[in-house]
Order: C-alpha cells, then sequence, then structure tokens
C-alpha cells in the first residue's frame, strides 16, 4: 500500500513541479538565444518542444 502511495506521490511532483519547470526553462533559453542571435531553427525547436508540453498540461497561456 504504502508503495503504491508513495509511486503516485512522486508522479504527482513530478507532473506538478517539473513540468512546469522545464516548460519555463526552455521559453527562457529560447528568448536569450533569439536576443543574442535572432530566429533559428533552434529557437523555433525550443519554442515547438515548449508548446507540446503546454499542451499536455492542457494550457493556452503565452
Amino acid at each position: 500500500m504504502w508503495l503504491f502511495l508513495r509511486r503516485k506521490l512522486i508522479m504527482w511532483a513530478v507532473l506538478a513541479i517539473a513540468v512546469p519547470l522545464v516548460e519555463w526553462l526552455l521559453g527562457k533559453v529560447s528568448e536569450a538565444i533569439r536576443a543574442k542571435k535572432g530566429e533559428s531553427t533552434l529557437t523555433r525547436s525550443l519554442d515547438t518542444a515548449q508548446s507540446g508540453i503546454r499542451t499536455l498540461r492542457g494550457g493556452k497561456r503565452r
């Protein structure tokens, strides 16, 4: 029983904390690269990854 609850708690922590943090980090890295070097394939890829995470989370923030 405790193992099941512990696993659920860890999964909740990952989804509630780590995923939004990764989304935010992708946005900041993309903005920094875009400000320094302009639009590139890398910045578009980072934006796509951020958008994919946002879609998985169900949000439409910008």
